[in-house]
């Protein structure tokens, strides 16, 4: 005869000996907080799906989601209400409002071990920290369990890929079970062929024989190897049929948890080992806001892009918290609806202000964010293309788009590298690894043979450890996808040597040029933007002048009836003369990369340039007196 799991009887005789902890009590209520870790990708999830997201997690706890009615008819009379329930927290670790969601820009996004929890760690006896991330540190999710996480208080919480959270968005129903599994973790329940599977701690393996003697410390979850399919029919240990829908195994077909796990679960929240007896207390429920009326105190929204071309769709999101009945939008354009979300298309180019005014039918609150939304021109500028700032007035009259996360953004400024004015980014309190971008308009590649981006810019560190970085991309579809042409690293980022720990403030030697080549042939369209993405690490301001986007191949002397510079021989092995209308002339050498590899103020007309030290390959002389320019092709052969 076939062995199954207890029976009803021995339950019945269970339910008895646990008693009061599993019965007819209020149920246990969890503040979450999500921290979203991202690079401005897929990973950055909507507050729409994360609440999503937590809805699903209490959902499954409480036994309320909809395919109970699937679970294996033996396994029934065990499935539990878990009696937990997760929300969102409502006042933050000081006290003050939050919709209990925080973004943070990091590339350590794309590793998602425990380094992440040093982003930004709430109170563990507070909150449960939860940190949606791109790569799980190559799983869907994990999670300390308490006893591991005691003496860790850093590393407790749960790391989980975005594309597993909730069943909107970037994920889905299949993978939605993933939170549930690690919550399960998080209040110690092990895999229920056990152990727990933690970046830097020992892992059981799925599936292996050895697990039939091991188990998960919990009476009426049957022996099993573990499961990474969904075999509802398997007796993998002494011919007990496996509970292979259980949250805790890696089936993906999960349905249920059971009445011994639920009795464990509970030992764990009224235990003081990592502090989990405090989350559900009333003085911390009132302290996160779960057990009181939050008022409505901020007004907020998003949208899922704020680059389009005409008549692209743009969905427009109410992100004010708490609990807004009546929404009031100006999107600078039409009569978008009165609702929290919509979706609305532009039908001319321009800069659009869009602001909110919501209502909780007793307060009232705004937010105006100036020039927010940037629709593409309709008909894109021919090269060049200059931009030295002098003619604007102020940011939002200018021709470029800047998109900033926080209060501090892009100013319009009366320093300059060449006439009066230029674009400063502060550098004081700017949020670590967010990214400050401007954007070019629409410009024509498409008769261009051989286009360049050329810059100016000046930065200077506060600290020697300071990580900012610039990135300068390409757009060729309305600011849909963008590929990065250049990245200045932390460390060539800064144009003067010594750190300033005042205000930065260049002078005419602090400036750096930038020349960037060898534009990919599928970028040479007439619908192309760039951009300059500035990444926050800590330093002092950060400059920007004299835009140039051009056709190198058609550059000349700017003076008509002079003669032009010309330079020979050409290919050259190890040098060539200078030929030029002038005595002298500042000489400076670009490979492709756009770096500097040769710099001289005067050079005079009829000198030789050595450049027996230059690889083997294409280069471009910049030519310069008194503000004459030209460019010319150098090719060094051997």
């Amino acid at each position: 005869m076939k062995k199954h799991i207890l029976s009803l009887p021995f339950f019945s005789l269970l339910f008895l000996l646990l008693g009061h902890s599993l019965v007819a009590q209020n149920p246990y209520k969890i503040p979450v907080v999500v921290h979203v870790i991202h690079a401005d990708g897929s990973e950055n999830i909507s507050d729409e799906q994360i609440k999503n997201g937590i809805q699903i997690l209490t959902r499954n706890w409480r036994k309320q989601n909809p395919d109970t009615a699937e679970i294996v008819p033996v396994f029934k009379p065990i499935a539990a209400d878990m009696e937990v329930e997760f929300e969102l927290a409502k006042f933050d670790p000081d006290g003050n409002c939050t919709n209990g969601i925080n973004r943070i820009r990091s590339e350590l996004t794309t590793t998602g071990g425990h380094n992440v929890k040093s982003l930004i760690h709430w109170p563990r006896n507070k909150y449960l920290n939860v940190y949606v991330v791109r790569n799980a540190a190559g799983l869907a999710g994990h999670a300390l369990m308490p006893f591991q996480a005691d003496s860790l208080p850093g590393w407790d919480g749960i790391v989980i890929q975005g594309s597993y959270f909730g069943n909107i968005g970037t994920s889905n129903d299949l993978r939605s079970v993933v939170l549930s599994h690690e919550v399960g973790h998080y209040l110690n329940l092990f895999h229920i062929w056990g152990g727990n599977n933690v970046p830097e701690f020992y892992y059981l393996p799925v599936g292996q024989s050895i697990n039939c003697t091991v188990g998960d410390s919990v009476a009426d979850t049957p022996q099993t190897i573990g499961w990474s399919s969904c075999n509802l029919n398997s007796e993998s240990c002494d011919g007990q049929l496996d509970n292979v829908q259980n949250f805790m195994d890696y089936a993906y077909c999960a349905r249920m948890f059971t009445q011994g796990q639920k009795q464990r679960v509970h030992d764990a929240l009224n235990s003081a080992t990592a502090e989990r007896n405090n989350l559900w207390t009333p003085a911390n429920l009132a302290a996160t806001g779960l057990s009181v009326d939050a008022p409505l105190c901020a007004a907020d929204f998003y949208t899922n892009k704020k680059i389009a071309c005409i008549n692209q769709p743009i969905q427009f999101f109410d992100a004010s918290y708490h609990d807004p009945v009546s929404w009031n939008w100006n999107v600078g354009s039409g009569n978008p609806p009165s609702a929290a979300s919509f979706t609305y298309s532009y039908p001319a180019s321009g800069k659009y202000d869009v602001s909110l005014n919501v209502s909780d039918g007793t307060e009232q609150l705004s937010i105006l964010r100036e020039g927010y939304i940037k629709i593409v021109e309709n008909t894109p500028i021919t090269l060049p293309y200059i931009e030295g700032f002098e003619s604007w007035t102020s940011m939002n009259a200018g021709n470029m788009h800047s998109d900033c996360p926080d209060f501090n953004c892009f100013e319009w400024q009366n320093v300059a590298a060449t006439g009066m004015h230029a674009i400063k980014l502060e550098g004081n309190g700017n949020t670590p690894d967010h990214a400050y971008r401007l954007t070019t308009p629409r410009l024509d590649l498409s008769q261009t043979p051989d286009p360049v981006i050329y810059f100016k810019y000046a930065f200077a560190q506060r600290d020697t450890a300071n990580t900012d970085r610039l990135l300068i991309k390409l757009s060729k579809d309305c600011g849909q996808t963008w590929i990065t042409r250049r990245t200045i690293s932390a460390a060539d980022l800064p144009t003067v040597d010594n750190t300033v720990s005042g205000d930065f403030v260049p002078g005419n030697g602090d400036w750096d040029e930038v020349l960037i080549t060898g534009i990919p042939s599928l970028y040479r369209t007439d619908n192309i933007l760039v951009r300059f993405e500035l990444i926050s690490g800590g330093g002092n301001h950060f400059y920007l002048d004299d835009i140039y986007v051009y056709d190198i191949s058609t550059v000349t002397v700017k003076e008509p009836g002079e003669s032009e510079w010309f330079i020979s021989p050409n290919p050259t092995e190890s040098a060539f003369v200078l030929y030029g209308p002038f005595p002298s002339q500042q000489v400076e050498i670009f490979d492709m990369n756009g770096k500097s590899v040769f710099s001289s103020e005067q050079v005079p007309t009829g000198a030789e340039v050595s450049v027996s030290s230059f690889p083997a390959g294409l280069y471009y002389v910049r030519l310069s007196y008194q503000g004459v320019t030209a460019y010319r092709k150098l090719m060094v052969s051997r």
